[in-house]
């Protein structure tokens, strides 16, 4: 049988702690008023142990890993499709947590049936699990019972999580290849300089003559490579820590945000890619009757620039002192298209779908940038290395020239 732990008001005002078994927590508290006890809280009893508060070990491993958002989507499609069946939430959860692949969400749908069965509401179960089940779909659920259409919720739930990965990946993808070129570069102009132009310039500095300006500077670059590398590799890593600390500081990342947004093709990426998160989760929470207000809170949380999340949360703000969606959203890196599609949708009443319509323009808009992106790295990329290489040909030939006419 649970067992609950609880905080109740005496007869003569004292406040008392205890535990008490019962079926559920409705006839807990129910056994606790029969004692003319006032309840001021009452929760399912956590395991003490060694386990971390887990029944056991194997539990505890599996509230130490993550949930990826590929479980998450099927867990709620799951969900769904069950209780779109007629199944009870209690039934769908039983079936659901049979079929899960991971150790860490099947622990949680456990804990959640056992507090559904002890009496309390899909929702509350899910604020248990913080670290599993994001804010947004903890918001959408109880929207979702409000209105007595929680299927309908899980499956717009399990299409916002698929938009939101799809976006993160093409913007995953977008950076790969630029980083794997430029990395490949560096590569290519570390071994010249340490192994080939070394070798090139005893060849040439044994005939004891006097070199082009052009291959001087080669073996001087190289030189300098050899003589200062570990310096060169020293100031590069206390950079990328200094930054990375910053980005860890309120103002040190809003700040990097914003420099981001400014920096040629990759500031109107991260800008696409941000509306189109934007419009999406607004489009699905507004649609699924949670408050303009609360939407916008939750679509800023989502948001990893800080410069558009900020100004989500400051749109709720000036929501609330009467101001209308498409008025408070404007910003100079928002763009105008998508308060004007506010506007209309606004005046419309056809708010919810204008920002679906406006999501998937984004996320097409997106796939176009990253297409173009990467049509212009390559051609850049391998005109940086030819010139690299052509440079250390040039400096080698005007040289053997030098030679041959001297």
């Amino acid at each position: 049988m649970p067992t609950f732990s609880y905080t109740v008001l005496t007869a003569t005002g004292g406040e008392l702690k205890g535990k008490q078994q019962a079926p559920n927590i409705n006839a807990a508290m129910e056994a606790l008023r029969e004692q003319r006890l006032r309840v001021l809280e009452i929760k399912p009893a956590r395991m003490q142990g060694g386990f971390g508060g887990q029944e056991n070990f194997s539990d505890w491993l599996a509230s130490q890993r993550s949930v990826s958002p590929a479980e998450l989507i099927f867990f709620f499609r799951q969900m769904a499709f069950m209780l779109r069946a007629g199944l009870a939430v209690s039934e769908s959860l039983t079936l659901t947590n049979e079929q899960i692949g991971s150790a860490r969400l099947r622990l949680a749908t456990k804990l959640m049936l056992k507090d559904i069965e002890s009496g309390h509401s899909f929702s509350t179960a899910m604020q248990k699990h913080p670290d599993v089940f994001p804010d947004i779909s903890i918001n959408l659920v109880i929207a979702g019972e409000n209105i007595g259409d929680l299927d309908t919720i899980m499956e717009r739930l399990a299409l916002h999580l698929e938009k939101k990965a799809a976006l993160r990946a093409q913007m995953t993808n977008a950076m790969i290849y630029p980083v794997i070129v430029i990395i490949a570069a560096i590569g290519v102009a570390a071994f010249m300089m340490i192994k080939i132009i070394p070798k090139f310039a005893d060849f040439l500095l044994g005939q004891g003559k006097t070199l082009p300006p052009s291959t001087q500077t080669l073996i001087d670059m190289s030189n300098y490579t050899q003589q200062h590398g570990l310096w060169i590799l020293g100031v590069a890593a206390v950079f990328i820590v200094l930054l990375l600390l910053v980005y860890q500081i309120k103002q040190g990342r809003l700040l990097i945000d914003y420099l981001s947004l400014r920096i040629p093709v990759i500031g109107p990426m991260i800008t696409t890619a941000s509306m189109g998160q934007v419009t999406w989760a607004l489009s699905t929470l507004l649609g699924s009757g949670v408050s303009v207000y609360q939407s916008l809170k939750l679509t800023g949380d989502l948001l990893p620039n800080r410069v558009f999340s900020n100004k989500m949360h400051d749109a709720a703000e000036r929501v609330l002192t009467g101001k209308d969606l498409a008025t408070s959203l404007q910003h100079p890196r928002i763009p105008l298209l998508v308060t004007r599609m506010i506007t209309v949708g606004e005046r419309t009443g056809s708010l919810d779908k204008v920002l679906k319509e406006m999501g998937s323009y984004y996320a097409n808009l997106l796939d176009i940038a990253i297409k173009r992106m990467t049509a212009l790295i390559e051609p850049a990329m391998i005109l940086l290395i030819g010139v690299m290489v052509g440079f250390v040909y040039y400096a080698f030939f005007q040289a053997l020239f030098s030679l041959v006419g001297g």
